[in-house]
């Protein structure tokens, strides 16, 4: 014997249902359906077959009126076909992408300089329904992350070589400045040339950001033609940063970090040319899903016009 239960339900039997409660006449909701006045009569009586309840009560010829148990099946049966429409609606985001998740690792420094907020924000109100997960985490470490399949994408410096499976977009570049203690005497002068750091003591970043990545500290005492001294390291932007205002050292850092206001911390402009620059990549798989394709393509578009602006920015002023 067939099960009476509401699961044997078509769907088609709840559109018809809704329809005529919505409009309380055959005619109408036949119309609005694109079937014969019959036809529909016909599919509520089946309905109601199924159901084994009375739903509708006929006024006149072709007017009715919800019974009791048809007020309380029409919520229900609404609610079940915006579940379905709701099913619908996210099985098409995620064919597009638009729907899904995302696991994405960043480099001190990219959240403390507003980059990451800045990207990632407008790719949220723009796409709400991808869920991101981020994790902060060395360059190495994000690589390698990568090529296990645990990070969809990063944020980080761009490695020398991509390992198969890999590819990059730099996103941003920028030139690297001194951050000194207040009390040094190189504070005095406005700009400082990397052969006045000769005999400074510096702090660093830690051997897991320099190795296979292009260090800046070593890149500033290569121009002066030194070997630097390193007091401290850590892999923190922020904890390099406490190191200088408390006299351990100078630090070679990104630009933007002049926007984080430390106490008896001053940053100063590297002298001569070429500067060290640093280079920030967005970093993704090969085999990237749906939703991390959306995110690669809008950081192409955040590329592109990164790279428009720094080249009005370097054209000459017509005199």
């Amino acid at each position: 014997m067939a099960s009476s239960g509401i699961s044997d339900i078509e769907t088609r039997l709840f559109r018809y249902f809704v329809a005529l409660a919505e409009e309380q006449h055959f005619a109408r909701a036949a119309l609005r359906l694109g079937i014969t006045p019959p036809t529909l009569t016909h599919q509520i009586q089946k309905l109601e077959s199924r159901l084994r309840a009375k739903l509708l009560e006929r006024k006149g010829n072709r007017r009715v009126a919800l019974t009791e148990a048809g007020t309380q099946f029409f919520a229900q049966a609404q609610h079940v076909l915006h579940e379905i429409e709701k099913a619908a609606l996210i099985a098409r985001q995620a064919e597009r992408g638009e729907a899904g998740r995302i696991e994405l690792g960043f480099m001190t420094g990219v959240s403390f300089a507003g980059l990451l907020q800045g990207w990632i924000g407008a790719f949220k109100r723009a796409n709400p329904a991808i869920d991101i997960t981020i994790r902060k985490l060395a360059p190495v470490t994000q690589i390698a992350a990568m090529m296990r399949k645990e990070l969809d994408a990063g944020f980080t410096r761009a490695p020398h070589k991509y390992p198969a499976g890999l590819q990059g977009i730099e996103v941003y570049r920028e030139s690297m400045v001194l951050a000194v203690p207040a009390e040094h005497p190189l504070a005095r002068r406005k700009s400082i040339s990397p052969a006045m750091l000769r005999n400074e003591t510096f702090v660093n970043t830690t051997a897991e950001l320099d190795v296979a990545f292009f260090g800046h500290t070593e890149a500033v005492a290569g121009i002066g033609n030194f070997t630097p001294q390193i007091s401290k390291r850590d892999n923190d932007f922020s904890t390099l940063l406490t190191y200088v205002a408390l006299g351990d050292g100078i630090a070679v850092i990104p630009q933007i970090m002049r926007r984080i206001s430390v106490p008896n911390v001053v940053f100063r402009d590297i002298a001569g040319s070429p500067v060290p620059q640093t280079s920030l990549a967005f970093v993704y798989r090969d085999d990237a899903s749906p939703s991390a394709n959306l995110l690669i393509k809008h950081m192409r578009h955040h590329a592109l016009a990164h790279a428009r602006g720094a080249a009005m920015h370097r054209r000459p002023v017509a005199s």
